[in-house]
């Protein structure tokens, strides 16, 4: 396997990041040429998708949520990168990003689960993201508990 230097890692973490932020951005201006698309798109059946307008603006609104919540999440993974690129990553600052980062996933599988009406595929990408969400969740209470110990430790030398 590949293995590559901890702060080539870190850069290219960084930058990935950087560019999927601006990815993120760029998307926000076609979004509703992209919602249209697909929701012009036939299912299995061959049928097209005939939404209510309240429906039609549920996808909108949820679309342009999980962009803004995807935003944000790439803000504080960037400034969580920053962090670990210091050295400084059991620190209370890095578990509160790792927290809101898991926070922002969450709510992100949840939006993308009331899109159930629009495609069962909203569920299994809901789920997923949820999945991601609950497991950096659990790292962050990992890393927490690590954070109290170091400090422990620092306290009693």
């Amino acid at each position: 396997m590949l293995k590559i230097n901890r702060k080539l890692s870190v850069y290219i973490s960084i930058v990935l990041t950087a560019l999927m932020l601006c990815g993120t951005t760029v998307l926000a201006f076609f979004l509703p040429s992209i919602i249209e698309y697909l929701l012009g798109l036939p299912d299995h059946n061959g049928a097209i998708l005939n939404l209510l307008p309240a429906q039609r603006v549920t996808v909108y609104v949820a679309a342009y949520a999980v962009l803004v919540l995807m935003a944000g999440v790439l803000g504080m993974l960037f400034a969580l990168l920053l962090l670990v690129r210091q050295g400084k990553v059991f620190t209370r600052t890095a578990v509160e990003l790792i927290r809101y980062i898991s926070w922002g996933l969450i709510f992100m599988g949840f939006i993308m689960m009331i899109l159930t009406f629009c495609t069962r595929l909203a569920v299994i990408l809901g789920v997923a993201v949820l999945f991601v969400g609950l497991t950096i969740r659990v790292v962050k209470n990992v890393i927490e508990e690590a954070v109290y110990i170091k400090e422990e430790n620092d306290l009693t030398v």
